[in-house]
């Protein structure tokens, strides 16, 4: 787990308590409070505290299941062309993010969580002008700049419904609008 640092973005008055009882121990971790400027930003400043491999950007109230993470290395060493790994995950009892990779449906929709390992050295940056959709934008510029990811075929984190640091509040469709506007969809 020493390939892997964790950044997880937090509001001002947020803790990370529920995320870090569910790493593996041992694992990097980087909290970084958002001081008002929103997640993509958060996001940004710990990427930029990162010296491993790979980043896994993670919410501050994800469980990470037992082997989670491994599952999405295993993915990554398994096929080393691609840039990030993403799994499943169970949302209010809902099971989202369950498919592989296919450009075609990734310009369409976002199938893939923020919650991704993602190989340091091909990491873009989150547009921190976006307030929405910052990981489907993400993949959208990976997507065009020829890298890709790859599913690692397991359920790997749980998490509640709820409304969460990278909302802010944007109504889905105008943000939707905003993320395909930028890509020429």
């Amino acid at each position: 787990m020493h390939r892997v640092t964790v950044v997880i973005p937090l509001r001002e008055t947020d803790t990370a308590e529920i995320t870090l009882q569910s790493l593996p121990k041992g694992i990097k971790t980087i909290q970084v409070k958002d001081k008002g400027k929103g997640a993509a930003w958060a996001r940004n400043e710990g990427f930029s505290q990162v010296d491993t491999e790979f980043v896994l950007f993670s919410d501050n109230d994800i469980k990470w299941r037992e082997n989670g993470i491994q599952y999405l290395i295993d993915a990554l060493d398994e096929n080393p062309d691609a840039s990030y790994s993403y799994g499943a995950y169970q949302m209010a009892g809902r099971l989202l993010c369950n498919q592989p990779y296919k450009e075609t449906d990734l310009m369409i929709y976002n199938y893939i969580s923020t919650m991704s390992l993602i190989r340091a050295n091909d990491f873009p940056g989150f547009d921190e002008s976006l307030k929405r959709f910052q990981d489907w934008d993400l993949w959208l510029t990976m997507m065009e700049q020829g890298k890709h990811g790859v599913f690692c075929g397991q359920t790997v984190f749980d998490t509640e419904l709820k409304d969460g640091i990278s909302h802010n509040g944007v109504d889905h469709n105008t943000a939707l609008n905003i993320v395909k506007a930028k890509h020429l969809l």
